[in-house]
């Protein structure tokens, strides 16, 4: 994972996806494309050039770790990469692909796959291709896939569970959480906590409540039944969905959860490194960033899956390999695209700690960086009951205002099912409107 937490990425591509783009010219069909070079034989007498694209220079030692390795096989293939900082990332990527100057093989994420995917921006990996998707986590699989066909390889994943203070659950002599544990579980412990340290400024919780919803209300919203999207509806007005959402509301006005306007002066990382949260709900992201926060006391960290209510649920996102409609040697970006989401080299990434890779068996590694911690969590919940991250043609028209309409209800200065309402109105109308 990035150096960045996910969601302040995913917040940073608004103006790649708030307008459709336009079908890209050229020789691919309407499904997705059979750009030139789809039935090429690669062997190792192969001849070619093709780019590839990614946005974090920290991954830059896998990706070209896994470059060597593909060219021990096709030698002659020339792989030109392009780095880009994360807030350029997208907008060249527009740019490129409104200009038919796509990148052959390119990192992409769930809030802009449906965008590019539909317009006929990238090609599937379904016709000639022999991939295994069951070695993916299916929601991930699910996530990079589109009108029933698969347009991005799993590279990586996220997954939400709560990294909590054992000296300060201690201290205020509350017990620790138990695997297995529910929202009345954590409500009660955090509410013991808050009630005892607030003269010292300590919460029994400090989350992203102020518009993150892959770290806090998409998870309970899940876990109470309720969805955020689907067949093209949104979900917030749902009564389970409301209840995902009041939860939050309701710990926030007792004092178990420090409120937004907390959170938006100060980061709620560091109030946790700091000791002034005795929970915090996040993605594996943050993990290399709290080792180092508790690097002489690691142990009085503890890692946990998300409580449930009705059902266990985690959102899931990672990034996907994909490949460009406008390549010129489909075959050889796809070779490459599938070599690099390939088991030996997402256990370089593993092995690397640059990020959580997907393919099933190769988290170890990741998992044995921090041997302190039950980091295996956030596999399991990978495997046994993601649910994908909530993505449409135009994802961030609507992800990128819930904060807007969300905030105030959390905060108590508006009732939660009438902001719910007004939010699924809003995102109701954006959905109308994508083509």
């Amino acid at each position: 994972m990035t150096t960045l937490s996910r969601r302040s990425f995913l917040a940073g591509t608004a103006t790649a996806v708030a307008l459709t783009l336009a079908a890209c010219s050229g020789d691919k069909k309407s499904d997705g494309g059979t750009a030139q070079g789809a039935d090429k034989e690669l062997n190792a007498d192969t001849t070619a050039e093709i780019t590839l694209a990614y946005w974090d220079k920290n991954q830059t030692p896998t990706v070209e770790a896994n470059i060597k390795s593909f060219n021990e096989k096709y030698p002659n293939i020339k792989i030109t990469t392009n780095l880009s900082g994360y807030k350029d990332y997208w907008q060249k990527i527009r740019t490129q692909a409104e200009g038919g100057q796509l990148p052959d093989v390119l990192w992409m994420n769930g809030p802009n796959i449906q965008l590019y995917a539909s317009n006929g921006m990238l090609v599937p990996y379904d016709d000639g291709m022999d991939i295994a998707w069951d070695d993916y986590p299916k929601a991930l699989v699910d996530l990079y896939t589109w009108d029933g066909k698969h347009y991005g390889i799993p590279k990586d994943f996220d997954t939400i569970g709560v990294f909590y203070n054992k000296k300060l659950f201690a201290d205020a002599g509350v017990d620790e959480p138990q695997e297995g544990w529910t929202w009345e579980d954590f409500h009660e412990k955090a509410k013991a906590i808050s009630d005892w340290g607030k003269d010292q400024g300590i919460w029994g919780c400090a989350t992203t409540i102020n518009g993150d919803g892959q770290g806090t209300y998409y998870n309970t919203i899940f876990q109470a039944g309720g969805y955020v999207i689907k067949d093209n509806k949104s979900g917030f007005d749902d009564p389970k969905s409301i209840e995902g959402l009041q939860c939050w509301a309701d710990w926030v006005a007792d004092g178990s959860v420090a409120p937004p306007a907390i959170v938006t002066d100060t980061k709620p990382t560091d109030m946790f490194n700091a000791g002034k949260s005795a929970m915090f709900w996040s993605g594996d992201w943050v993990a290399p960033e709290i080792k180092e926060a508790f690097a002489d006391h690691v142990t009085d960290v503890g890692v946990i899956g998300l409580p449930k209510k009705e059902k266990e649920a985690t959102v899931i996102h990672g990034l996907g390999w994909a490949v460009s409609a406008h390549t010129k040697e489909q075959a050889v970006a796809q070779a490459l695209a599938a070599h690099m989401g390939n088991k030996e080299s997402q256990e370089v990434e593993a092995k690397n700690g640059t990020a959580i890779p997907a393919y099933k068996g190769t988290q170890s590694p990741w998992v044995d960086a921090y041997p302190e911690w039950n980091c295996q969590v956030f596999v399991d919940a990978a495997n046994d009951y993601a649910v994908p991250y909530p993505v449409s043609k135009n994802t961030n028209v609507w992800a990128n205002v819930e904060g807007d309409y969300l905030t105030p209800a959390f905060a108590g200065e508006k009732p939660v099912p009438e902001a719910a309402k007004e939010l699924a109105d809003f995102m109701n109308d954006a959905l109308s409107k994508e083509k």
